[in-house]
């Protein structure tokens, strides 16, 4: 299981590296019966954050986009706006400063060639989240491949258990001694049958 997911983490990031570039070629404003939208015509759509300075301010931060060397901004009937500036984020990000009346509330759309309008969601708070459960889920693997792999450390006995174990067995081999030797009323086997039953030394003397 380990395997299939660092493959795939990979086949993502292979994927990701050698994805076409993704260029912001306009930013609109438009205010539609006080209703304002910030529309971002782009050639995909791409992560998005904002962050609420005031009520008339946002900052949205894009990943995995670039601003096109002509890109534009056109504002529809939306002539209240007091500020809108561009900044580039590294080599696939961009800061988009914006300052107009209840910008805060504003809806922001990803217009593309290749599909219709789509308006845009915090998605990169939801990535950090997948991130976040897929970490979890390689550091749960990995613990337990551990655990399977660790052994058992051996039990060390203590000197004293040792000693007893060891005088234990001497006394038991010693009784099995014991019991081997012949004792001192023995008789041999092959001479019993010539004994009759009563008859002793003392007998045999006055014979």
């Amino acid at each position: 299981m380990l395997k299939k997911i660092v493959l795939t983490l990979i086949l993502f990031t292979g994927l990701t590296a050698y994805a076409g570039e993704n260029y912001l070629n306009s930013v609109v404003i438009d205010n539609n019966d006080g209703k304002t939208s910030v529309i971002l015509r782009s050639d995909e759509p791409a992560k998005l954050k904002r962050e609420v300075e005031t009520q008339n301010k946002v900052v949205l931060t894009l990943k995995g986009i670039t601003q096109s060397p002509n890109i534009n901004t056109l504002y529809k009937n939306a002539s209240n706006v007091n500020g809108l500036m561009i900044q580039n984020e590294g080599n696939s990000g961009l800061k988009i400063y914006i300052d107009a009346p209840d910008i805060s509330k504003a809806d922001i759309i990803f217009d593309t060639p290749d599909s219709a309008p789509l308006k845009a969601a915090d998605n990169m708070g939801e990535s950090k989240i997948v991130w976040s459960v897929i970490s979890i889920v390689i550091l749960l693997v990995l613990m337990r491949s551990a655990k399977n792999i660790t052994c058992k450390p051996a039990v060390k006995k203590d000197i004293n258990e040792i000693i007893k174990e060891r005088e234990k067995a001497m006394y038991r081999n010693f009784q099995k001694e014991i019991a081997s030797m012949p004792s001192a009323h023995y008789k041999l086997k092959s001479y019993k049958k010539h004994v009759l039953k009563g008859e002793t030394l003392r007998h045999y003397s006055k014979v």
